[in-house]
């Protein structure tokens, strides 16, 4: 009888034509992965080879298994329970029934080569599929081969293994040609050659994990080459940071690990992006993903299950606030069992606005921008991803679009939630997904599923988050977290204010310091004085004379106190300053106390000093006296103007801030009194006949609780405007005393500079994430470099002419590896333990590294004998770039001076010195030298000394500066303070 037959087009319609794209297809494999009892699965894409590895350690297969079921389309196995599970480990839930998900690889790129290994196999199976083949029209299935292979247990799959495959394949080609379109045929024998140059060694010492061939089971996929949208898949919009690329938005969070107390998962998933030799990024590591902290410090969480009729039970936590417990009714249930089964919700929800979110602002950023990644709800199956559920662009539950009709009415934001719905294949088994796995068929559960969630988001927004709620947690707390950010806010505006009108006014009392302006309004205050004196003793009525001297005294002396008050910058109450707009304000405190004591003093004396010149001309007519007491009535009416004139300010101030009580006041009254003339109103305008004792009841209740609504927001302003009353009035302190001001300022100042140094911090993280890369792809080059040269020296002994080459690039290479051989102790990977450090070693080090430039410099490295004989333990990490700062600091100031130039190492009980004879530091630099960017070098970066001194201060040393017995620049590292079992270096202690 007849029967069906297939052609090969059959393969290509049922797996890349059934997968919506690369990231599903991956997905796909990561759960045959799992149904495979694998604990890992990882995805390595290789950039520049076009090659995607994804490699399980699950059970692997047998030559026999292979054949009798992945090359099965359709089969049982996974319908019949799956695969049995290894010894001691429980049975997990099969993720895919339908035995095709293995065509899927076929989206990813035109060919695979599978490498796997069972347990009870004494080798490797190999086999070669080219999926292009499968395109290929009037071919029977069963005319496709694929070439198998098996590999020695004790051996890895070689190059030669790959290339007996291909041409297997390809000989299978040929015997088809005259039935291929010569597309196809072209484009399989293309593709297969380039897996010639392949080499499954030199990638697999690239995975850093052991291989099959060491008796690991497991399965890999090798995909060459790979589909070009695979790199857009994996990077996504370059400009665009907020949008996940589409590989992190299907692979992230493959497993569920969001919520706290979940246990660990059965399989844990990564990709890695392989960007160069040495340089791969896991795009779907745990940081990018969110984790329990991440839920639990997230502004709202709800955490319950709906039993089979779609009720839920569980807990609302508002704030942070101590869980509540609470129910939600689904009135769709009938009292019918859902088709879609009892399941599970845990849930959190980030606020909008910063304003209105307890997170800090760094929190609430980084927070914000995983949200706009990957933030969603997701469905999980026995733990393991559904999707797309998840992805914020598949708002299944239309959030969005409720929220667009009333956004006061609907709280939740798709946006602004992450999640987890819980579902199992015992409970959910009708939640069925599409065969192309991009989420659930729209049959009577998943139309129960959508409709109980949507009814839980209403009813949970009216419950808590509606500002009519019973629940007021929200609506009280938002509002206290608004009008503390309100405060801040206004706060923070008045303080930058403050501050720009400080630095303004500092750098332009630095100006006129800098030019001179001091000294030229002393020389207009004496040359006015001069004058008006002379004018003063040639007057020859003896009475007027002596008033003209008093008042050339008084204008002088004025002229002076305005001079100082000129100069005189007051630091603003209750503002930070920044670190240098800090030291701008210490420098001009400086400058101004040697103005005051150098010119504005003496100033006065000369001021004295002419005036009683001038009145000793005059002989009796002004005596002392009545100079004593003129001066005296000058600074008293000076006094009482300027306390005058503050008062006038102040009482100005008290009489505005009563009015801004007062209107407060008022403004609470007459809302309280509006909406109780709004709730007379809307009585008058029902008819009570009309209504049930029931609806009576219910309207007093509703208009009681508006009124209480009203009363309760107008006293709660009441009771804030009382608090800063009293705060006022508590602190009302003598002028000399700390208030709440300082307090403040002290706390902003503490703010503002751990600020600074978060940001130095991140600086020079982000400097040392640079180096590290640039010392990995330079090690990679070396590495080359030598094999290189290795290949050249056979060359060479065959070819006289080229030996001379040979030698040149040999000497220069093993110069540049010398240099690279001494960074290895400055490695805190390869570096990062205490030994016993030698000042011998030290010494070693240094010449070393510093050879040319001490010698180009003609600057004498002197080491004492106590240096050399010095030794002590600690990390030669640590150590080693602190003697490297110190020296190259010392070569360039050394060089700047003619004659001699001598840097010395020495040591005395617990005390390493590096000394110069240079010209020294400046008794202006030596409180700054250790700031992070203060540098008097050209083009310094001002880090050295810095970073020096605060990674020795975390291992307990200590770097100080110290005299000089050379007359230059000294710097110690103390060693620190040695315990009570702290014993002597002992000689078999010693590291050779």
């Amino acid at each position: 009888m007849p029967t069906f037959k297939a052609r090969a087009r059959a393969v290509d319609m049922l797996g890349r034509q059934q997968i919506a794209g690369i990231p599903t297809a991956i997905n796909e494999l990561f759960k045959n992965a799992h149904d495979a009892y694998a604990k890992h699965v990882v995805g390595d894409y290789f950039r520049t080879e076009r090659l995607l590895v994804v490699r399980d350690d699950g059970v692997g297969m047998s030559y026999d298994d292979f054949i009798s079921k992945w090359l099965v389309v359709g089969t049982e196995s996974k319908v019949a329970g799956g695969i049995s599970p290894p010894v001691g480990e429980a049975e997990r839930p099969v993720l895919g029934e339908k035995g095709i998900g293995r065509l899927a690889v076929a989206a990813i790129g035109p060919q695979v080569l599978v490498i796997t290994r069972s347990g009870d196999a004494d080798h490797i199976t190999m086999a070669l599929v080219n999926w292009t083949l499968f395109t290929a029209s009037g071919i029977d299935l069963e005319e496709v081969q694929i070439p198998i292979a098996q590999v020695a247990g004790d051996s890895a799959p070689t190059r030669a293994h790959i290339a007996d495959l291909v041409r297997s394949l390809q000989a299978n080609v040929q015997a088809l040609r005259e039935r291929l379109s010569s597309d196809v045929y072209a484009k399989v024998i293309e593709d297969t050659d380039l897996l010639l140059e392949l080499d499954p060694t030199v990638i697999g010492q690239r995975f850093g994990s052991s291989s099959l061939a060491r008796g690991a089971t497991g399965t890999q996929f090798w995909i060459s080459p790979t589909d070009e949208m695979l790199a857009h898949d994996i990077s996504g919009n370059p400009n665009d940071d907020t949008e996940a690329p589409p590989l992190l938005k299907m692979l992230i969070g493959f497993s569920d690990t969001m919520v706290p107390g979940t246990p660990p998962p059965p399989m844990v998933a990564r990709f890695y992006d392989h960007r160069s030799n040495e340089l791969a990024v896991d795009i779907i590591g745990d940081a990018e993903f969110f984790t329990p902290d991440d839920f639990r410090a997230a502004d709202h969480q709800i955490s319950g299950r709906f039993d089979e009729f779609g009720q839920f039970s569980g807990t609302v936590s508002v704030y942070g606030q101590e869980p509540v417990s609470h129910r939600v009714t689904w009135s769709g249930a009938h009292g019918r069992e859902t088709a879609c089964g009892s399941f599970a919700l845990d849930l959190a929800y980030v606020q909008g606005k910063g304003s209105a979110s307890r997170l800090s602002p760094e929190e609430f950023n980084r927070t914000t921008r995983k949200l706009s990644r990957v933030g969603g709800l997701y469905v999980y199956r026995d733990r393991v991803r559904i999707l797309p559920y998840g992805n914020h662009d598949f708002d299944w539950l239309d959030i969005e679009r409720e929220r667009s009709k009333s956004a006061s009415d609907y709280f939740w934001s798709y946006r602004r939630l992450f999640g987890v719905v819980g579902i199992d294949s015992q409970s959910n088994w009708r939640l069925q997904e599409k065969a192309g796995r991009e989420g659930f068929r729209a049959n009577a559960a998943y139309r129960d599923f959508r409709d109980i969630l949507q009814n839980f988001l209403v009813q949970t927004a009216r419950d808590f988050f509606r500002e009519d709620s019973a629940h007021d947690t929200w609506r009280l707390t938002k509002q206290e977290l608004e009008r503390e950010a309100q405060a801040r806010k206004r706060h923070d505006k008045q303080a930058r204010q403050r501050r720009a009108d400080f630095r303004t006014s500092l750098v332009s009392a630095e100006n006129r310091l800098n030019q001179g302006e001091p000294e030229r309004d002393v020389s207009r205050i004496l040359s006015k004085l001069e004058s008006e004196l002379s004018d003063a003793t040639s007057d020859p009525d003896a009475a007027r004379a002596a008033q003209k001297v008093l008042v050339a005294e008084s204008h002088a002396q004025h002229a002076l106190t305005d001079m100082r008050a000129k100069y005189r910058l007051v630091r603003p109450r209750g503002v930070a300053l920044p670190k240098a707009v800090l030291h701008d304000w210490e420098s001009y405190q400086r400058e101004y106390e040697a103005l005051e004591a150098n010119l504005l003093q003496s100033v006065r004396v000369e001021i004295e000093r002419r005036s009683s010149a001038a009145a000793d001309r005059l002989g009796s007519v002004l005596d002392r006296r009545r100079r004593l007491e003129a001066g005296l009535q000058r600074s008293v009416e000076e006094a009482r103007t300027s306390v005058g004139r503050s008062e006038r300010k102040t009482q100005e101030c008290i009489a505005r801030f009563n009015q801004d009580v007062a209107s407060e006041l008022r403004e609470a009254r007459n809302s309280l009194e509006e909406e109780i003339r709004n709730v007379y109103a809307d009585l008058a305008s029902i008819q009570s006949d009309e209504l049930s004792d029931r609806d009576i009841t219910d309207l007093r209740q509703s208009l009681e609780d508006r009124v209480a609504r009203a009363a309760d927001s107008q006293l709660t302003v009441l009771k804030n405007l009382r608090e800063r009353l009293a705060l006022m009035k508590d602190n009302v302190t003598p002028s000399n005393a700390g208030d709440v001001v300082d307090v403040i300022a002290s706390f902003e100042q503490e703010i503002t500079v751990l600020r600074d140094r978060a940001d130095e911090d991140l600086e020079l993280a982000q400097l040392g994430l640079a180096l590290q890369v640039i010392n990995h792809e330079f090690s990679a080059s070396i590495r080359s470099v030598r094999v290189n040269l290795r290949r050249l020296r056979s060359w060479a002994d065959a070819n006289k002419s080229l030996r001379p080459v040979y030698s040149d690039l040999r000497a220069s290479f093993e110069h540049l590896d010398a240099y690279l051989r001494l960074f290895t102790p400055l490695n805190k990977r390869l570096y990062r333990r205490d030994t016993i450090m030698k000042g011998v070693e030290v010494e070693k080090f240094i010449e070393d590294l510093f050879h040319e430039r001490l010698s180009s410099e003609n600057v004498a490295l002197k080491v004492t004998p106590a240096f050399r004989k010095a030794t002590v333990r600690a990390y030669p990490s640590t150590l080693y770039p602190v003697f490297v700062n110190l020296v190259d600091n010392a070569i360039f100031w050394v060089t700047s001076k003619s004659g001699p130039r001598i840097i010395e190492l020495d040591y005395s009980v617990g005390r390493w010195m590096v000394s110069d004879n240079g010209p020294g530091i400046a008794t202006s630099d030596q409180e700054r030298i250790f700031e992070l960017g203060f540098s008097r070098k050209p083009n310094g970066r001002g880090m050295g000394l810095h970073i020096s001194r605060d990674v020795l201060q975390k291992e307990g040393w200590a770097l100080e500066m110290c005299d000089s017995s050379l007359g230059g620049a000294s710097f110690v590292l103390r060693e620190p303070p040695r315990g009570p079992d702290d014993g002597e270096v002992e000689p078999e202690d010693l590291l050779f």
